[in-house]
Formats: structure tokens, sequence, C-alpha cells
């Protein structure tokens, strides 16, 4: 039997990986084809691609076109997220339409500590604005002090109820106890599973918040996708709140 058999059985077949990389880091790398062997090995069906190192940093334009060119490769497996620096101003905001209208891409990824800036601070709103003018889907990376709290995300989807956020790592390996407290008072914010250090956080998010806004992420390669999945098959969940966490939530979202 095949070692990842077992995971495919026990978690189905329509998997959807909702944080994934593509590109290069002076500490990591990972082409489509790459992630493709991975992603077939393991039963999942599509994934989110979003740029990575410098590509989100600085080299914008770049990043969002090697997307776009692996979601024109590969249509049936990737969705793509385009990223922009809002210290870019003017320049952030063309490069978003243009990634949006013009190369085919889907969603923002922001990364507040990679990019300079806290999540909530002023300068991001006219991204955020022309986001939900595009009606696209917005991830944040969470987690990291003192850039990206939860609670400073928390505060960007109160002041734009009209938006859609993605709640990068549901705050990590150490926010993550503001999560139950505190998202119910939200209905505009998705959960993303990759890189929360312990499997009973995902169980408490659906206890506390519901399945319905629960997103598998693996945030390959910084993480494994096999690991990330096993975060999710060990707590035994019930086949509808399985379902909606691995593919189910995410076909809604991205309108598959």
């Amino acid at each position: 039997m095949n070692k990842n058999s077992a995971i495919r059985k026990d978690i189905g077949k329509n998997i959807i990986d909702t944080h994934c990389h593509i590109g290069n880091t002076p500490y990591v790398s990972q082409t489509a084809e790459e992630l493709l062997d991975e992603m077939d090995s393991l039963g999942v069906s599509m994934a989110v691609l979003c740029p990575m190192g410098a590509n989100i940093v600085c080299k914008n334009q770049e990043g969002n076109e090697l997307i776009s060119n692996a979601i024109k490769k590969y249509p049936e497996r990737f969705i793509g997220f385009a990223s922009v620096n809002p210290w870019f101003g003017k320049e952030a905001i063309y490069e978003l339409k243009r990634s949006i209208n013009d190369l085919g891409l889907s969603g923002l990824k922001l990364h507040p500590p990679m990019q300079g800036f806290q999540a909530n601070e002023r300068i991001v709103f006219p991204v955020i604005e022309e986001a939900i003018q595009l009606k696209i889907p917005i991830y944040i990376h969470s987690g990291t002090p003192v850039f990206s709290l939860p609670l400073q995300i928390l505060e960007l989807s109160l002041r734009y109820p009209e938006g859609i956020f993605i709640l990068g790592h549901m705050g990590g390996a150490d926010f993550f106890l503001d999560i139950p407290l505190s998202f119910n008072r939200v209905s505009n914010v998705y959960l993303e599973t990759s890189l929360t250090c312990h499997p009973v956080f995902v169980s408490e998010a659906v206890n506390k918040i519901g399945a319905d806004r629960l997103l598998f992420g693996s945030d390959s390669p910084t993480s494994q996708i096999k690991a990330e999945l096993e975060k999710i098959k060990v707590l035994n969940f019930e086949e509808e709140v399985l379902n909606k966490i691995l593919w189910g939530n995410a076909y809604r979202l991205f309108k598959i």
C-alpha cells in the first residue's frame, strides 16, 4: 500500500490547499511541478498559489506573473493570489488591478512583517479598499508581533465588513487564544490552518466559531502538506465538518 493511501482514504479526494507558494528565497524554493508532485501523492486536487520571498516584498510584478503563468499552465489545479506592497502606493493599486484583470489572479496576499507595516495601519487601507472593489478575498499572514496580530486583522475586518479576509495561520503558534474569544464577532473572516502548532487549536476553532469558516492550508514549502493534513486527520471530525474544512468552504469562497 502507498504510504499516503491511508490519508486519502480517510479524508477524501477533493482536498483544496488554500495556501501554497512557488518561487525562490535564500532558504527554500519550489516550482509548480514540484508542488504538483506533492499534491498528487496526497490526493490534493487544487491549491492556491502565492508568491514568496522578494516577490512578496518588492518584486511584485515578477511574482504575480510567475503565479499567472502557473495557473495558465495548470488551470484545473491552481488558483492564483497576487501580492502587492502597500508602501508602493498608487503603483500597488495599479499592480493589483493588473493582476486581477489582466493576469487572471483571484485574490490578494499581504504579509505585514515582510512588507514592513502593521496589519491595521492606514497605509494598507487603499489596497484593502481596492481589493474590495475587485471583489476578491484578502489573505493576511498572522502571528508575528508587532506587525500582524489576530486582533489587528479583526480590527480591519470590522472596519471593512464588506471585505472577505483570510486569517493566515489562525494566529500561529503564540496568538491562537485570541481566535475563539474574538472572531465569533465577525462573519467575514476565514481561518486558515497552516502552522498552527497543535491540532487542538483547529478543534477549538470549530467548537467556538463553527466549521463554515475554516480553510485547510499547508504553507508549502515552509511546511509540508502531509504534516498539515495529519494535523486535521487526528481530530477525527465527522465527515460533514471534515469536508467543509478540506474543500467545501474553499469551493464556496473561491466560487469553484
